[in-house]
């Protein structure tokens, strides 16, 4: 979580500098038709730098076409500040993630490329247009493994599709990749953890985990005993942990992996701050009471003994 939150500062707060790198669509081109999916690959090109993380934005004709699903499961990202977003009404795709340590490029004997960061799987929606225009955002950024996460302007490429009136193809290349695959998510741990000013100092459960074939889908976590939806990090319902914290993860082609909880050990709650202050508010207004109780008292009791001697 540390890292995440480190990357995610990272992305957003550093200046930008000129650099050769580069974020490439590949393929470049294709002809299509209405129905027809297509991926499209999302690389990086370190011209022998090392990264460590890319915010990415993308933008496509949405009146053409439709951008289905992101593919995870090829991607030399481990860790996923962003995760992707899919806004059809916009035509955009976004998202920003990173590798601890960084990717320095194809490393020698790799029998292919390595550097992809990300698919796109798109639907023709509509051929009327003829082509439609796939470019990456000026906006689109990457940032350097180099101790300071200096940010850089990489140099980008456009993919040009040709939409002609026929479908080309009956066959859905996604949904045969998905199909292929067979092996679950790779193991994982799930962490407790108790931090002071998140979620109130309440136990959370932290987890993540990649899958190298059809990539992660979704994690579920058990909630009133059923399976539930949920994202890492989750505030945890039972904060007495008496049942347990049992965590799944499931790739795009319904493989699971159960997550490790290793009982005893969580830490011990961090109270936080503004508790502490709230306790010191009220214990004030009792010693103010008390003050005032005990001053009143004398008050009484010095105008009953007046009333005596008189």
């Amino acid at each position: 979580m540390y890292i995440r939150t480190a990357l995610a500062l990272l992305i957003f707060a550093l200046p930008v500098s000129a650099s050769a790198a580069s974020l490439y669509l590949d393929p470049s081109s294709g002809t299509y038709g209405p129905g027809d999916t297509f991926i499209l690959n999302i690389r990086l090109n370190t011209d022998g730098q090392c990264i460590n993380a890319a915010n990415v934005a993308l933008i496509y004709p949405a009146d053409s076409l439709k951008a289905v699903d992101f593919g995870k499961g090829d991607s030399i990202f481990t860790l996923w500040v962003n995760e992707p977003k899919l806004d059809t009404q916009k035509g955009t795709v976004s998202f920003a993630g990173g590798i601890p340590g960084g990717y320095c490029g194809r490393v020698a004997g790799d029998p292919g490329l390595t550097n992809i960061i990300g698919k796109v799987v798109f639907t023709v929606e509509n051929a009327s247009a003829k082509q439609a225009v796939i470019r990456l955002s000026s906006g689109s950024s990457v940032y350097l493994n180099d101790g300071n996460g200096t940010r850089i302007a990489p140099s980008t490429n456009a993919a040009t599709v040709t939409l002609v009136p026929d479908r080309q193809s009956l066959t859905n290349p996604w949904v045969t990749q998905v199909q292929e695959d067979t092996t679950p998510p790779e193991a994982f741990n799930v962490q407790v953890e108790s931090t002071r000013n998140v979620f109130s100092g309440k136990y959370y459960a932290v987890f993540s985990t990649v899958d190298k074939q059809s990539g992660i889908d979704h994690y579920e976590m058990v909630i009133n005993g059923t399976w539930q939806r949920v994202t890492s990090p989750h505030l945890l319902d039972d904060q007495t942990l008496d049942g347990g914290v049992e965590v799944r993860a499931i790739d795009k082609a319904g493989n699971i992996r159960l997550g490790t909880f290793v009982p005893g050990s969580v830490p011990p709650r961090e109270i936080p701050m503004g508790d502490y202050m709230a306790l010191a508010a009220i214990l004030i207004i009792l010693l103010i009471a008390l003050l005032a109780r005990h001053y009143l008292n004398k008050r009484q009791q010095a105008g009953a003994t007046i009333d005596l001697r008189s």
